[in-house]
């Protein structure tokens, strides 16, 4: 067996990213930028009134103290008209200054008498509300680095400049292949030696919130033959395999085999850790095939602890769970030998003033690797290394914290 650190950084070693593609704006969010973006144009194009209200040239209430309303200008003005030095026009947000203005006076400062605009005794400063072009971003200048996670403001911000597609590092398509004799599907009568299978719609709801829906499902029996089939078809079609059970060392225990049956290189089997001790993960090609234990605590252990690393070196995104600090609030022992990833539930607590809050967590009941009831109120992990064989409440532990 190999440690915890040891299985990361041979994902990290072994398994490279997908190829670019090229995806509209609106179906890039969450996608990583695989260009650099440079802006074609200036945001804005002209000189833009930041209010609605009057705009005018400066130098002009130098020397006049009324200035006459000579016409209005609205949002999408399509030709630009000449000002008086002597004249202000009626402006709106978004619109452009007439050729000679520089400063827009917003309304709720203006007084208007006899149709003109009254600017004596007014503290007034040339530019005011009044955007230059280029003033979000210049032509020429870069927009978006690559590598950047689009975002919905980034894909917002694109679309201002013009950009209606970019090139993004390709999310994989995934395949989940279930084993169990045992399974039953969800809506139907349980027969006796029967349980309901759940661990597709752990990792299909687990793979939707990190922004994966490339999925398909299937559930083979427990034959090694049947196993290898769908293992090879699998290969063919998808990027990336997930399989749950059959990767211990039981009589029908199949993956290992199938693996090999499909000359699938072994990057490790088997983690010094707890739950998901016999998790197994191998390539082929560009192909990744992880095989997860049964057990559904197990199941989603793994995910959150390899599968995220996996999706993210395969697209360039940073899905792994952010690790802080915390104070344990009650005490908890293991065995040496083994890093136990435990289910727990952390809160900020505020101090008397709020002086010195922090990071407060429980380590919930319920750890075995098919309780699934303790996992559903936890949102985060306490890693407890291999060494560590005691916490007790206000010791100082590491918690990876699930996403939300």
């Amino acid at each position: 067996m190999i440690s915890v650190t040891e299985a990361k950084e041979i994902i990290k070693s072994n398994i490279g990213r997908l190829p670019s593609i090229i995806k509209p704006i609106d179906e890039a969010v969450g996608f990583i930028l695989d260009q650099d973006i440079f802006s074609p144009i200036n945001v804005p194009s002209f000189v833009q009134s930041s209010v609605d209200g009057y705009a005018f040239a400066f130098e002009s209430i130098k020397h006049f103290s009324v200035l006459e309303i000579s016409e209005l200008i609205q949002a999408g003005a399509s030709k630009q008209s000449v000002i008086s030095k002597n004249n202000a026009v009626r402006i709106f947000t978004g619109a452009p200054l007439p050729e000679g203005a520089d400063t827009v006076l917003m309304q709720e400062k203006a007084t208007i008498e006899n149709g003109a605009l009254v600017v004596s005794g007014l503290e007034i400063e040339k530019g005011l509300n009044a955007r230059p072009i280029g003033a979000d971003i210049q032509k020429g200048a870069l927009a978006l680095q690559k590598g950047t996670l689009l975002t919905p403001a980034s894909i917002g911000f694109l679309a201002s400049i013009g950009i209606s597609e970019v090139a993004v590092i390709k999310k994989p398509s995934i395949q989940i292949i279930l084993t169990g004799d045992e399974l039953q599907l969800i809506g139907k009568e349980l027969n006796f030696g029967q349980i309901y299978e759940s661990n597709s719609h752990t990792l299909k709801a687990a793979l939707h919130q990190v922004g994966i829906y490339d999925l398909e499902t299937i559930c083979v029996e427990d034959d090694l033959n049947t196993i290898a089939k769908a293992v090879a078809t699998a290969l063919e079609k998808f990027d990336l395999i997930l399989m749950t059970g059959g990767v211990s060392v039981g009589d029908y225990d199949f993956v290992l085999e199938a693996a090999k049956a499909n000359s699938i290189d072994q990057l490790f089997h088997k983690i010094k850790q707890k739950p998901g001790k016999p998790l197994f993960i191998g390539s082929k090609d560009d192909k990744v095939i992880c095989g997860l234990p049964g057990n559904p605590a197990s199941v989603l252990s793994c995910f959150y602890n390899y599968v995220l690393l996996v999706l993210d070196q395969l697209s360039g995104t940073k899905l792994v769970l952010p690790q802080v600090k915390a104070i344990v609030s009650n005490d908890y022992k293991k065995p040496i030998g083994l890093t136990h990833f435990l289910k727990g539930k952390f809160e900020m607590i505020e101090e008397l003033n709020n002086v010195n809050p922090h990071c407060q967590v429980t380590i919930l009941d319920g750890q075995e690797s098919f309780k699934m009831n303790s996992f559903a109120l936890a949102n985060c992990f306490v890693e407890l290394p291999e060494d560590v064989t005691i916490v007790k409440a206000g010791d100082e532990v590491v918690i990876m914290l699930f996403p939300r």
